[in-house]
């Protein structure tokens, strides 16, 4: 890794509520983990970063807003990873709010200017990274810096996260444990993607706050 691209990166916290046996979702699809005190733990945590990420799976998925509920708030960044930039137009992540909560997608240099100038006639900032066929994460991160953001929360699915936790990036986990086991080889996992051979070869992440509530169990994790 290039460590002066390490370093100008923002401060990076995967934030999510999986089962017991580290599922994120059933095998349907369905991820309603959460309840009402655990939705309200994580719009605080939306209060105190610059930005919210996600993949263009949510979008596509869920359509959701990104907003900010419960609290008082000023707005910040949401972040679409979007290879492709091929989410709608028409997406609540673009269309609502765009003066409080102002949307960037992130996708590769192959995107033709005029698919970009859509976006941009509809207040969304287009950063460009990598000339694969997805997002460089390594090239984009101090991209995001310059832009003046300094800490994002992660809310990714198994594969994103995986993305992020392959090229060293995650800062800290969020992590709520809910009282369920749903098994399933095809139900989604906090971490998916390739994976590696090796524990020597995964980041370690120490354990520094343990907090427990109705069954639920609330982790927070820092990078070693």
């Amino acid at each position: 890794m290039n460590f002066l691209i390490y370093l100008s990166k923002p401060y990076l916290i995967l934030s999510a509520a999986m089962t017991i046996d580290g599922k994120i979702a059933s095998k349907a699809g369905d991820p309603e983990l959460s309840d009402e005190e655990d939705w309200r733990e994580v719009h605080k945590l939306r209060t105190e970063v610059d930005a919210i990420l996600v993949g263009k799976g949510t979008i596509l998925k869920d359509d959701p807003k990104l907003h900010i509920k419960y609290y008082d708030h000023s707005g910040y960044y949401r972040i679409v990873i979007d290879s492709n930039l091929s989410i709608p137009l028409k997406s609540n992540v673009i269309t609502f709010q765009p003066d409080t909560y102002p949307t960037i997608i992130c996708t590769t240099e192959n995107i033709p200017k005029e698919r970009i100038k859509e976006f941009e006639s509809n207040k969304v900032k287009i950063v460009q990274a990598g000339k694969g066929s997805r997002v460089d994460l390594l090239k984009l991160m101090p991209l995001l810096s310059e832009l003046g953001i300094k800490s994002i929360l992660l809310e990714g699915g198994g594969t994103l996260n995986w993305s992020f936790i392959n090229d060293d990036l995650i800062d800290e986990m969020r992590l709520t444990i809910a009282p369920w086991v749903v098994g399933g080889k095809e139900a989604t996992s906090l971490v998916e993607g390739e994976g590696f051979d090796s524990m020597l070869k995964a980041p370690r992440f120490i354990l520094t706050n343990v907090r427990s509530r109705d069954n639920y169990i609330i982790l927070r994790y820092t990078r070693k």
